[in-house]
């Protein structure tokens, strides 16, 4: 795959960074490498070693696990700023997810060894990336939740409203297949395509090709969820 010193800036993209002096950002993305993947291209798989922190400079990724019986539940989806692989900087343990390219994506990519580095001489890097771990614990604790007491109907809403929420858009581009957005809500294809028909019936959505929903009712989505 491509590789290249990182020219875009890609640490000043992330919040976890952004207080630092352009100095030390400039330092920051010396030492920064870019990959490129194409859509489908994997970045990491489950058990490999556990080198890179990584961050989405462009593009999008899926991080998933896949079960020993080969079924694959969708962690989460990554967008232009967000980091993840970020268990490198607490253990030396393979990684325990797969990262995947949605489409062609640029991935900025950081030794652990360096990182460390730079997290013990900049505390307040330290204290962000507390922050932002915690986050995703209460972001995990959401979801969980979510699976355990939403019924099929609300999941279904509650994604929608989200995407719709972080495309800043009524008319939402689908960022997986029907059985990605069926993982990532804890449902079968057939209980997700149903739940999804169901509210094309109410009227609250309608299908724009194969990759697009158009939101026609926000606000009822959202009271469904």
């Amino acid at each position: 795959m491509p590789q290249s010193p990182c020219k875009n800036v890609c640490a000043s993209r992330v919040p976890i960074f952004q207080d630092l002096s352009p100095q030390e950002l400039a330092r920051f993305n010396d030492i920064l490498t870019t990959n490129e993947y194409a859509s489908g291209d994997i970045i990491y798989h489950q058990g490999s070693p556990a080198r890179m922190l990584c961050i989405v400079n462009t593009g999008a990724v899926k991080l998933f696990k896949t079960s020993p019986e080969g079924k694959e539940q969708v962690l989460r989806l990554l967008r232009p700023g967000d980091f993840f692989g970020e268990a490198v900087l607490f253990s030396e343990h393979a990684r325990s997810a797969s990262a995947q390219a949605l489409e062609p994506s640029k991935i900025c990519q950081l030794d652990k060894y360096m990182a460390e580095d730079i997290i013990h001489r900049n505390p307040e890097i330290a204290h962000k990336l507390i922050a932002a771990l915690n986050l995703r614990l209460l972001q995990a604790e959401d979801q969980i939740e979510n699976l355990g007491t939403r019924a099929t109907l609300q999941r279904v809403a509650n994604l929608l409203v989200e995407l719709a929420e972080e495309q800043e858009s009524a008319i939402i581009t689908l960022p997986l297949s029907r059985e990605g957005l069926a993982s990532l809500t804890g449902m079968t294809v057939e209980n997700f395509s149903r739940k999804l028909s169901e509210l094309q019936q109410q009227g609250l959505v309608q299908a724009q090709g194969r990759k697009k929903l158009a939101l026609t009712d926000l606000p009822a989505l959202k009271q469904l969820t």
